[in-house]
C-alpha cells in the first residue's frame, strides 16, 4: 500500500514540475513574441506621423533666421527665434554628412554614429527625443546624407523613414 501511495505522490510531483516548466515556456514565448513584434515592426503608424511637427522649408528657415529689415530698432538687436528653436540649435551649414548605419544597430549605437559625424551633440538627448516621438523602434539601417546643423527631430525622422 505504501508503494502505491509513493508512486501516486511521485506522479503528482512530476506532473506539477512539467506543468510549471510548460507555463514558464509559454510566458517566455509570449513576452519574446511581443518584444520582437515591436523590434521588427516594418510599418509606421500613420496617426503617429500626423502628430509630428511639420518641417520648415529651407527658404522659410533662412527668412525666419535672417529677417530682411526690421521696422523696430529694438527688433534688430533681439531678433525673435522661430518656435521650437533653442539657442543650442545650429543653423544648417550646407555641409552634407554621409552616415552609414549598419544593419541591426540599436538606437544607442546609432546615436554614437551620429555624434561622431557631428550631427548631434548629446547621445542621451537623441535617445530621449526618439522615444518621445515614438520612433525609437522605427530607426532603420542604411546610408543617409544629412546636412550638418539639421534639427534633432528632422534627423530622427530621416533615419526612421518618417517622411
Amino acid at each position: 500500500m505504501k508503494t502505491i501511495i509513493n508512486a501516486i505522490r511521485d506522479f503528482i510531483y512530476n506532473i506539477t514540475d512539467y506543468g510549471l516548466i510548460i507555463v514558464v515556456i509559454v510566458v517566455m514565448v509570449l513576452i519574446l513574441g511581443w518584444r520582437f513584434d515591436i523590434l521588427f515592426n516594418r510599418g509606421i503608424e500613420k496617426d503617429k506621423l500626423s502628430d509630428l511637427p511639420q518641417i520648415i522649408a529651407e527658404e522659410e528657415y533662412n527668412n525666419s533666421k535672417n529677417p530682411q529689415t526690421p521696422d523696430d530698432p529694438d527688433d534688430a538687436e533681439n531678433p525673435e527665434k522661430p518656435e521650437g528653436e533653442t539657442p543650442d540649435t545650429p543653423a544648417p551649414s550646407g555641409l552634407i554628412a554621409t552616415v552609414e548605419i549598419p544593419e541591426g544597430s540599436f538606437p544607442s549605437s546609432i546615436a554614437k554614429i551620429l555624434q561622431s559625424s557631428n550631427l548631434i551633440s548629446d547621445t542621451n538627448e537623441f535617445l530621449n527625443r526618439s522615444v518621445e516621438l515614438g520612433l525609437d523602434t522605427k530607426l532603420r539601417s542604411g546610408t543617409y546624407e544629412i546636412e550638418v546643423g539639421t534639427s534633432l527631430d528632422d534627423i530622427i525622422k530621416i533615419i526612421a523613414n518618417a517622411y
